[in-house]
């Protein structure tokens, strides 16, 4: 059972959570990037990073000029953030005030990525781009380095193997410019880089991450309701996963762009979002792993020779429609963030075709 809220759970984080806590941000080993940042905001940014990012240090030292309804408003940052793992601290060197705590289901992130083979990652980045309309529109050098240059939401980014040497955005007036004008790849970078700033008063942000994740962080369960046989690896699904990948790369509904569709462990799944702000996730579990119907309040019915459920899950705020597919042993389940009613999500179901 756990491994089906965990599936589900995880489907349901919008991509920029999940680009927070990319494993292997760059395809760099280690680097430095110095920028200069113009616009309504001017001043320095560093990073510097090791072990693919694992390990990174930022640092920006900047001033933002805002006019608006004929007021101007001046803002003064300087800020470092340090990831180390799973763990971040951001430090405001300003007020000397900072937070710190874990990444969240950083080890599920982890485990979702490990046996993806480099051309399997490049097509997850490319779906989730797509996913959120943008493009990639050509090539460019910057500092020497050949960049894909990137179009989204208004904004416009050269891209070297992960690293991002330069970056456009014009948004509701405010113009906001990033240009690489040092990049070291492939350095040694000392360690004391990576060690959070002291003096500060780290506000610990794992008890809030806990409520609004619901203890799940980094693959902790402490619910006595489980049983420790339920701890076991997942059972891997007999649904084929190139049909479930081709309905996925198929589907067509309201709308709706697919953002990725990957197989993890033996669970298949499938994102998509709808603007900015609605989700309709996509699982494929075998029924070894556990009946999800126990996991809410839900309406069962039969629909087509199907043995269906509909309803919330346990604290979901969206709504959920599992289907049995029995010869292949295997649930289906579609979990939207907006509540829709049962027919809408039927027809859903209706356009994967499973």
């Amino acid at each position: 059972m756990k491994q089906i809220i965990l599936i589900i759970t995880c489907l349901m984080f919008s991509y920029a959570s999940i680009a927070q806590q990319k494993i292997q941000q760059y395809a760099v080993k280690s680097g430095h990037v110095e920028y200069q940042l113009s616009g309504n905001t001017t001043g320095t940014k560093s990073i510097w990073w090791d072990n693919y990012g694992t390990l990174s240090r930022t640092e920006t030292k900047s001033l933002s000029v805002t006019k608006m309804f004929g007021m101007k408003t001046e803002s003064k940052t300087h800020d470092i953030v340090i990831i180390n793992g799973k763990q971040f601290w951001s430090a405001n060197l300003i007020e000397n005030t900072g937070q710190k705590g874990n990444l969240p289901f950083y080890e599920e992130m982890s485990k979702m990525t490990e046996n993806m083979t480099e051309a399997e990652k490049q097509k997850m980045g490319k779906d989730i781009l797509e996913g959120f309309g943008g493009e990639i529109i050509g090539t460019e050098d910057v500092l020497g380095n050949k960049c894909e240059v990137v179009k989204l939401m208004g904004a416009k980014c050269w891209i070297y193997k992960g690293v991002t040497l330069k970056s456009n955005a014009n948004m509701l007036g405010i113009k906001v410019m990033e240009a690489a004008v040092r990049f070291d790849k492939n350095i040694s970078v000392s360690k004391s880089k990576f060690t959070p700033p002291t003096n500060i008063t780290y506000e610990d942000q794992n008890q809030y991450q806990q409520q609004m994740f619901g203890g799940m962080d980094s693959g902790s369960f402490e619910d006595d309701d489980y049983s420790d046989d339920e701890d076991m690896d997942l059972v891997p699904v007999k649904y084929p996963y190139s049909k479930f990948e081709k309905l996925a790369n198929e589907f067509e509904y309201n709308s709706y762009r697919k953002m990725m569709v990957m197989n993890t462990n033996g669970a298949y799944s499938a994102m998509f979002m709808k603007g900015m702000s609605e989700n309709l996730a996509v699982a494929a579990t075998s029924r070894k792993n556990g009946n999800p119907g126990q996991m809410g309040n839900l309406e069962s019915f039969s629909y087509k020779g199907k043995k269906c459920m509909y309803g919330k899950m346990d604290d979901d705020d969206g709504i959920s429609l599992i289907v049995d597919i029995s010869n292949y042993d295997t649930y289906i389940i579609l979990v939207s963030s907006t509540v829709k009613s049962k027919s809408e999500m039927l027809s859903i179901f209706n356009e994967f075709n499973f």
